[in-house]
């Protein structure tokens, strides 16, 4: 779900992006310094967040003073870098002598160590930034989970409406076919001669094919388990998706059992609405 939350604790800032994703993915944009507390940052994220790809910056609020790194002259390999250097200018007749800022450009003659810190320290400072970026974040996710709670349910309330009326139309697709079966067979033959026995057996035929009473019951169940899990508490992402899937299945039985122009259409008008379903739930833990 997309969100955005800050906190602050001791001069540290950690601000929390998220956007829609099946799986939890965090991504991290933080000191090196601080690259050992990855997994401590990790672990606190999961605990509150279970789905989403979610981008984690932490910083301090004065960078000059995080930095713990002291530099130093590696003076065998800058000395090998001169003679080199003087090599050249006289290999290629060269008039300009090596300079310092020809030296400056061979990186590898500087070297730098991290002082040590004290991790825990700085886990201390930093941890409470996080839980309250983390409390941000998931007031607005709560925010927008709200409204998007009541998208799914209207949805919901369109495809249960949509089934009504396709219980409704089905015994009337049936009497229509027995209709437009007997107005050919008239057209072909005498009425006296048309064997009723056998047009009975066509009929039941087709109405046992194009029996949609199954698919039916398990649709209308799926959504009031939909209903339950969204109203439950706990993360049920993954339910959703599964019943979504079921869902989508028993609605595409029906377009292919329903033998009707107004029932295809319904059928596409149910499909719209699990679209939108699929894309919404993408946001839901």
């Amino acid at each position: 779900m997309t969100g955005f939350g800050r906190g602050e604790s001791e001069g540290w800032v950690t601000e929390l992006r998220s956007v829609n994703h099946r799986f939890g993915e965090v991504s991290f944009r933080i000191p090196r310094n601080l690259a050992s507390l990855e997994s401590r940052f990790r672990e606190e994220i999961k605990k509150r967040i279970k789905r989403g790809r979610l981008d984690l910056s932490c910083s301090p609020e004065n960078p000059r003073k995080s930095e713990a790194f002291t530099f130093s002259l590696d003076e065998a390999l800058s000395d090998q870098v001169y003679q080199l250097l003087n090599r050249l200018k006289d290999r290629y007749g060269l008039r300009q002598d090596p300079d310092l800022k020809d030296l400056a450009a061979f990186r590898e003659i500087f070297r730098s160590q991290e002082e040590s810190q004290d991790i825990e320290g700085i886990w201390e400072a930093v941890h409470p930034s996080l839980d309250a970026a983390l409390d941000s974040l998931d007031r607005m996710r709560l925010l927008e989970g709200g409204n998007l709670t009541e998208g799914i349910k209207e949805s919901l309330r369109v495809i249960g409406g949509t089934c009504r009326k396709f219980m409704e139309r089905s015994p009337q697709v049936v009497e229509m076919y027995r209709e437009r079966l007997l107005k050919r067979l008239n057209e072909f033959l005498p009425e006296d001669t048309i064997d009723q026995g056998r047009l009975l057996q066509e009929v039941l035929v087709f109405a046992d094919r194009s029996d949609i009473e199954e698919e039916l019951t398990r649709l209308m169940s799926h959504i009031q388990q939909f209903h339950a899990a969204m109203d439950g508490d706990g993360p049920h992402g993954r339910r959703l998706e599964f019943l979504l899937q079921e869902m989508n299945r028993e609605v595409n039985t029906i377009g292919s059992k329903g033998n009707d122009l107004m029932m295809s259409q319904w059928v596409v008008e149910c499909k719209c609405e699990l679209e939108q379903i699929r894309e919404q739930i993408q946001n839901v833990e």
